[in-house]
């Protein structure tokens, strides 16, 4: 069973050698290396070729085709039964791969329908470990550890038929899976037409929605298995940069492109998905925004919800919450980092 590791890249030669590389250290036989170049402008295309391996290929795009666009150019290279999207700055850890093989080896040809994740360090430029995260409690919880599944593994296995896991993340408007963590069968990936390049920043939670819409089976391995690198120039720290609006766009689209009938075999109606939307993406997000002393930002939030759905932003008491602290400018601002260091301590999260 061969893996294609697809790596979409865009002016990282500082760490692109060390993705690889770290591809390579599985000492894997049966595993291909797929480089997309979004038309980089540094040493990155060099760095690929100095490894002279003939498992690894090189594609160099004419033009930048955009995020979502690159993903699909590299993922379009896969020749794989199972296929992995690996940031050109993160790394796979020892074990992963052959991790993986045993997964999938086990599922028989239900491996065809499958779609699976793990754990992973969080790491900085240095490569050095300044976190961890594991599945997500909301989404993945006990009653869904498979006893058979955890024998095979050595750790700690979340099984969950794939419709359920979509309904759960449907209602938080959550991502199930680790961009560079999560692998699934090539034939999904072509069933849900690729990534698609309608979105902006999370392209892979729109993703992972629309195979978990095609998948059998989902499953998590509580082992970390690769490290997520945090930096400057990273996706999510330019998201935190920018303006948030571009971040609420991806979540809108996302309301508008589910459909009915999916949303009826999840069962599922228009106006729940709606409220979800609401209460996670304008209201906490919003709320935990201002706590952090980002009023004109928390304030676009709660405009942009206000814009789309009325209805539902006036019905939601967090949303008038949000409203209301923000109408008392500075002292709404201390009110709300008080209630957020509060809510965090009260869930043993650390307060950032």
């Amino acid at each position: 069973m061969k893996i294609s590791v697809c790596i979409p890249n865009y002016n990282y030669e500082r760490y692109l050698g060390r993705t690889i590389q770290s591809i390579l250290d599985q000492h894997d036989p049966d595993v291909e290396i797929l480089v997309s170049d979004n038309a980089s402008t540094d040493g990155s295309a060099a760095v690929v070729k100095n490894f002279n391996d003939s498992r690894i290929q090189l594609h160099i795009n004419a033009c930048n085709v955009g995020f979502s666009g690159n993903l699909d150019r590299s993922a379009r290279m896969a020749t794989g039964e199972l296929m992995i999207m690996l940031s050109s700055d993160d790394l796979m850890r020892s074990g992963a791969l052959a991790a993986y093989r045993k997964l999938f080896a086990h599922l028989g040809p239900a491996a065809r329908s499958a779609i699976a994740s793990a754990s992973w360090d969080v790491i900085d430029s240095e490569d050095r470990v300044t976190g961890k995260t594991g599945p997500d409690p909301s989404l993945w919880t006990e009653a869904d550890r498979s006893a058979e599944l955890e024998k095979l593994m050595g750790a700690p296995v979340y099984a969950v038929k794939a419709g359920e896991l979509l309904r759960r993340c449907l209602g938080k408007m959550k991502n199930p899976f680790n961009f560079a963590a999560t692998v699934y069968a090539t034939e999904l990936y072509h069933r849900v037409e690729g990534y698609g390049g309608g979105r902006l920043y999370n392209p892979d939670k729109w993703f992972h929605w629309k195979v978990l819409g095609q998948a059998e089976m989902a499953y998590f391995i509580d082992a970390r298995l690769f490290a997520y690198r945090w930096h400057g120039d990273n996706q999510l720290a330019q998201e935190g940069t920018t303006s948030a609006l571009k971040f609420l766009v991806d979540e809108y689209v996302s309301t508008l492109e589910i459909d009915a009938a999916q949303l009826g075999k999840l069962g599922l109606s228009r106006d729940e998905l709606l409220d979800a939307f609401v209460e996670h993406d304008i209201a906490r997000h919003g709320l935990a925004t201002l706590a952090k002393g980002q009023r004109m930002r928390a304030r676009r939030i709660l405009d942009f919800g206000r814009a789309a759905y009325p209805q539902h932003v006036r019905r939601n008491r967090h949303a008038r919450a949000l409203g209301l602290l923000l109408s008392l400018g500075k002292v709404g601002e201390m009110l709300a980092a008080r209630a957020y260091r509060s809510y965090r301590s009260q869930n043993g999260q650390p307060n950032a």
